[in-house]
């Protein structure tokens, strides 16, 4: 199964009616041609991958800007704009995107319910596709219908993972759910519970990545999300898994044995020959779960997207990066992150030295000469074997133009693909697991990161190191605030940055933080976190 070719079918119209979970979030078909009933083993197919696709395309709720309102787009403003990570200054002039960069959202907040709003939307999917696949049994074996609902169940449990994560609490509903009736709540305690009990009856039915084509999720993407739900149950029941956590990363490192050789192509625009699978094979199969773009025939305006074109500046040689068309001068880096590497750490990827000041004393524009905050160039158009382009590679009048045109984005849209869990995550995971109790050799998973890195091996670490060590690695993926939670850095003042809590020092934000505030439209049903 292609996966490009079912995500054009999928957004041909295959949108069966939709009853989510909050009544809020009912849906039906906007186009009186769109098909309803499925007669075709492709119009199956298609379904199915517009389940894949839900995080990676528009449609499904109702935003002002719809590409703002991408899955992983809004993701990523959760969990990287309120930490010191990333920043986003008053040039977008987005209403409510200061309260993020300031770690202070109001639950009028419109990103925070857009946020809580895709989860929903992406579950009742999910969950409406797993149903439709029982009338498919024409077209498919039971065996292939036993995969097909597995891999929904733990796409599904994803926005599950994300609702624990960043809310809290939520509905609670599977493909067993009556449908048209008010879902009951969850507490954190019980998602958590529900989501775990979903995934372990589901992963034996996912198929080895070794098995599995690319793009579909294979049984190491499953454990990778078993593995952090595990990781970060002393913040959601008060009852810490270390070891729990540990087996599901040994799980995987049975199956993908190597970190992929260069940390910067994990992210250029062939990335997607990193993610395990039958497709791309499993030596170097870094990437264990990924959201497929394509420049083409898997557009987003959310995904790398935002991370390359959105984030670059017009006064970068935003062209050596494989962009033509003008970028959007969105997020940028906050100096605490970039101060965080050592020389000679190859993972230090973003620009603006001689040009952008470092330290965010003004964040109210930027673009010209002496504006703040550094460019992050982690994430690139270019396919490894050209990863930088010469300067002036995009003006059809300059020398370097026929050797490398082909290579360049003639739009926004990105083809590389968003990595949701890496190998690399794993080993500081079982890093983590050893310094608290598990059985598992942590020091070594540990300097198997630094190394490839190009940073020496060291024989000891602390949790300041790990916590350090996770932003280097995975700094822009939507990992940060999780972790500065779980390490008791983000709420109070144990540890500011610039800008936290308004102020451009830094100042202390309260403990009830921990939480995203539940959205004033679903609080008359699910009530409100405290605090808020």
């Amino acid at each position: 199964m292609k996966i490009s070719k079912y995500i054009l079918i999928s957004g041909a119209a295959l949108m069966v009616s939709l009853t989510s979970c909050v009544g809020d979030l009912d849906t039906k078909p906007t186009n009186p041609t769109d098909v309803t009933d499925l007669t075709t083993k492709d119009q199956y197919l298609g379904l199915i991958m517009r389940a894949y696709g839900g995080l990676v395309q528009e449609g499904g709720i109702s935003v002002s800007d719809g590409g703002a309102g991408v899955y992983t787009r809004q993701l990523f403003n959760q969990q990287e704009l309120p930490t010191d990570e990333c920043v986003i200054a008053g040039n977008w002039d987005d209403a409510g995107i200061d309260e993020l960069v300031y770690a202070q959202p109001s639950a009028d907040n419109h990103w925070t319910y857009e946020m809580y709003s895709r989860i929903n939307f992406q579950i009742a999917l999910c969950n409406t596709v797993i149903r439709q696949l029982g009338d498919a049994g024409e077209f498919f074996s039971d065996a292939e219908l036993d995969a097909f609902k597995a891999e929904l169940r733990v796409l599904r449990d994803l926005s599950y993972y994300h609702m624990i994560d960043i809310f809290g609490k939520g509905p609670w509903t599977d493909e067993d759910s009556p449908v048209g009736t008010t879902p009951p709540t969850y507490s954190r305690t019980e998602l958590f519970e529900a989501v775990v009990g979903d995934l372990l009856d589901a992963i034996p039915h996912v198929a080895p990545a070794a098995q599995q084509e690319y793009g579909r999720i294979s049984r190491e993407a499953a454990y990778a999300l078993l593995a952090k739900l595990y990781l970060n149950a002393g913040v959601y029941t008060g009852n810490p898994m270390w070891q729990e956590c540990a087996n599901a990363c040994l799980e995987i490192t049975k199956t993908i044995p190597n970190l992929a050789p260069t940390y910067k192509y994990l992210f250029c625009g062939t990335n997607r020959k990193y993610v395990a699978s039958s497709t791309y094979g499993t030596e170097y199969g870094e990437i264990l779960w990924s959201v497929p773009q394509d420049e083409t025939t898997m557009q987003t305006y959310g995904g790398t997207t935002y991370l390359s074109g959105g984030a670059y500046s017009t006064e970068s040689p935003y062209n050596s990066y494989g962009l033509v068309s003008a970028p959007w001068q969105g997020p940028h880096m906050r100096p605490e992150t970039v101060d965080r590497f050592e020389s000679g750490d190859q993972r230090a990827l973003f620009w603006g030295e001689d040009f952008f000041q470092k330290n965010l004393y003004d964040i109210t524009t930027w673009g010209a000469e002496g504006d703040c905050g550094y460019q992050c160039i982690k994430f690139v158009y270019t396919p490894e074997d050209h990863y930088l382009l010469p300067d002036g590679c995009a003006d059809e009048s300059n020398e370097n133009y026929a050797a490398y045109h082909q290579y360049l984005a003639l739009d926004i849209f990105n083809s590389a693909d968003t990595p949701v869990f890496r190998l690399a995550d794993i080993y500081l995971m079982l890093a983590e697991c050893g310094k608290n109790g598990a059985t598992v050799d942590g020091l070594s998973y540990y300097n198997k990161v630094r190394i490839r890195a190009g940073l020496g091996a060291v024989s000891n670490y602390t949790d300041q190191d790990l916590l350090d060590e996770r932003n280097r690695e995975l700094y822009w993926e939507s990992h940060r605030r999780s972790d500065l939670i779980r390490f008791g850095k983000y709420t109070g003042s144990a540890y500011n940055w610039e800008w936290k809590a308004g102020v451009q020092q830094g100042g202390a934000i309260e403990n009830y933080r921990d939480l995203m505030p539940i959205p004033t439209q679903f609080t008359p049903t699910l009530g409100q976190n405290p605090g808020y």
